[in-house]
């Protein structure tokens, strides 16, 4: 079990991994997908990537887990049980959770819809998503999963310049054990 103030190294390549990741997946969804007309002959291509995407997300964010708790992680930041630090793991928890919502709700929109189909090229992808429940809860979980990183970062630079504890070193890609 790691003891230290920092994260090893393989835990800082799948936290930025993952962070560019998640990222670039949820501008593809709002940016680049949902404003596409389902009609638009990319649409197909784009909608594979960005599942796919979605479930490499998934398998690293496992990794990650799998790595911290074989590896350890370094002692909290914050003492244990002051105000900081159950809002720290709590928010870390719900992270994961929410990302795992995400993925998940992108696979039931995908069996809602008979992607599998419609990847076959057996069906067309049908005019819009909206009647699908996994729809629905795909964009709420979306919104909620931006709102939970914007405060995690947030968080972070609160730590780096008003606490000045220099908590983002614990993420630095500096020291390798």
């Amino acid at each position: 079990m790691q003891n230290n103030s920092q994260y090893n190294r393989i835990g800082v390549f799948f936290h930025w991994l993952i962070a560019i990741m998640v990222s670039l997946s949820l501008f593809a969804g709002s940016q680049l997908l949902e404003p596409m007309a389902n009609s638009n002959p990319e649409k197909l291509g784009a909608l594979q990537g960005h599942a796919i995407f979605g479930v490499i997300t998934g398998l690293l964010l496992i990794l990650r887990y799998l790595n911290i708790k074989l590896r350890g992680k370094p002692s909290a930041a914050n003492p244990q049980g002051s105000m900081l630090g159950t809002m720290a793991k709590w928010a870390h928890r719900l992270i994961y959770l929410l990302i795992f919502a995400v993925i998940g709700s992108g696979i039931a929109m995908a069996i809602e819809a008979d992607f599998a189909s419609i990847f076959a090229g057996t069906s067309l992808i049908p005019e819009t998503f909206e009647h699908l429940t996994a729809r629905t809860a795909h964009g709420v979980l979306t919104k909620l999963l931006v709102l939970v990183l914007l405060t995690h970062i947030i968080a972070a630079l609160y730590h780096q310049f008003v606490i000045k504890d220099h908590l983002m070193r614990r993420m630095r890609w500096k020291r390798f054990d």
